[in-house]
Parts: structure tokens; sequence; C-alpha cells
């Protein structure tokens, strides 16, 4: 049985989470520093419950005092998830961890080609301690699991059904869609896709997609985002902010730009 259902998170929730007038958010601690910095409040935004504000393996390390979102551990690896989670390294504040295999270092070669495997595993860990689970493969998976693809990367990710293999043992799946931003047709149609296959083995999963003010260092605007919430927020119960910085994980991506976020979220209360 999901989870979702111990924690009474029906398929009548679920829906409610869609139909909200606010897209429900996954933001790291870090990116809600930065929006604040920038002149945002984050506790208009990201506060209430049904939200997740992620800190890395640190769960509830740094959250924002007063905040009734979820706190979220962040893990690259199943096997990372497991130890943490066998020795008992999360703050009991934490209520959901989040799973995040890549074609990075951080990820076992042996996680990279079985997400389906690895993703059981990994919910089935989350769930015996009463966590909610998240997952969200990389699209760059398809450079490890089909390296002589010759469509793009996006179609082959949803061709290989990495969305249907992640999301079948999760209580959420969110779409590592950033990437595409800027190319709104693209973006809408792999958001589209990736939530319908996710849905096709596991109806009712939440499916959450990616935002990123400057993916890989990539120039966007307020309104490249704003026209991606619009055009998939129908498909989707919310979204994860990203406000990316450069480092390990993200060396093209530069210095974080969170105005963009700022304007991208007045522009949605304004709506």
């Amino acid at each position: 049985m999901l989870f979702t259902t111990r924690l009474a998170l029906s398929v009548a929730a679920a829906s409610a989470l869609m139909a909200a007038a606010d897209p429900r958010w996954m933001i790291a601690t870090s990116a809600v520093q930065h929006f604040n910095q920038a002149g945002g409040d984050g506790a208009i935004f990201f506060n209430s419950a049904g939200n997740f504000i992620m800190n890395g393996s640190k769960g509830a390390d740094g959250f924002p005092a007063g905040y009734r979102a979820a706190p979220t551990a962040g893990f690259r690896s199943y096997s990372d998830l497991k130890k943490a989670l066998d020795a008992g390294k999360l703050p009991a504040a934490v209520k959901a961890v989040l799973y995040d295999p890549e074609s990075w270092e951080f990820t076992p070669p042996e996680e990279q080609h079985d997400i389906e495997g690895f993703s059981k595993l990994a919910a089935e860990a989350a769930h015996s301690h009463w966590l909610i689970f998240i997952v969200t493969p990389a699209v760059d998976l398809t450079r490890v699991l089909s390296p002589q693809a010759t469509s793009g990367r996006y179609d082959e990710f949803l061709r290989l059904g990495i969305p249907r293999a992640a999301a079948r043992y999760a209580d959420i799946y969110e779409i590592q869609a950033q990437g595409s931003l800027g190319d709104l047709a693209l973006y809408t149609r792999f958001v589209k896709e990736a939530a319908a296959q996710a849905r096709s083995v596991n109806p009712k999963v939440l499916v959450f997609a990616g935002l990123s003010t400057n993916p890989n260092g990539r120039h966007l605007t307020p309104k490249d985002l704003y026209d991606a919430v619009l055009a998939t927020r129908d498909h989707v119960a919310g979204y994860w902010l990203n406000i990316p910085g450069g480092g390990a994980a993200c060396p093209k991506c530069g210095e974080p730009q969170p105005q963009v976020a700022v304007e991208l979220l007045k522009m949605l209360r304004g709506k």
C-alpha cells in the first residue's frame, strides 16, 4: 500500500492539491534564503503544509523557523539514503526523503542503470520509517541508459519509460524539466507526457515539475517561467523552484538569480 494512503493523502486529497489556486512548492533552504535576500517573502509562498523544503541530507537543519512545510532530506544515492535512515541520522522533524539519481559521480553506476529497482528500495526504506518518498531522476540518465540514441534526450527519457519506472513506488515524482525551459513547447510537452506516464502506473502519485531561474547558467526571464507554469499548471500539483549557484552539483550555473524567482512569484500571485 502506498505511504500516501497511510498519511491520508487520498486521491481526493491529491486532486485538491492540483486544484489549489496556488501551486505547491519544493524548494531548498538555500533557495529560500536567496529569495528572501532578493526582497521576496518566502513565508508567503513556501510556509504552508503541502510544500517541501529541502536541505540535503541534513533535512531539518536550517529549516525556516515557524514554517509548516515538510522538512525534507535529499540524497543522491540509495546507499546514502539507507545508511542515514538505518543509523538514525535524520532529525526527528524530517517528514520526507528525496532520492535524486543522476548521471554524476554521486549516484553509483548500478543505481543509474536500474532506476525502478533502486527507487523501489528507496521507497521501502523511506516508508519503513514513516517518511514521504520523493523521487526525481534526471534527464541526463539517458546518456547512461541509451548512449547511442539519436532522438533528443527528453524524447529518449520518455521512450525509456523512466517516469514510469521512478513513479511506480513513489508518493511524489518530480519531473526534472527545468533544462528545457526557454522552449515552451518542449517544456509543456515533456511535463504533460512525463506526468501522464507516471500516473499510468501510479494514479495516486503527486507530480511536481522542475523550474530553474538559471538552468546550467542560461539566462531566463520571469515571464519564461511564468509561461511554463501557466502551460502545465493543470497537469502537476506543484513545482520545484531551483535557484542554483555554481558548485559540484551544477558547475555551469554561475551566480544565483533569485530576482527571477521573486518576480515569478509576484506574477503568479497577481494572477
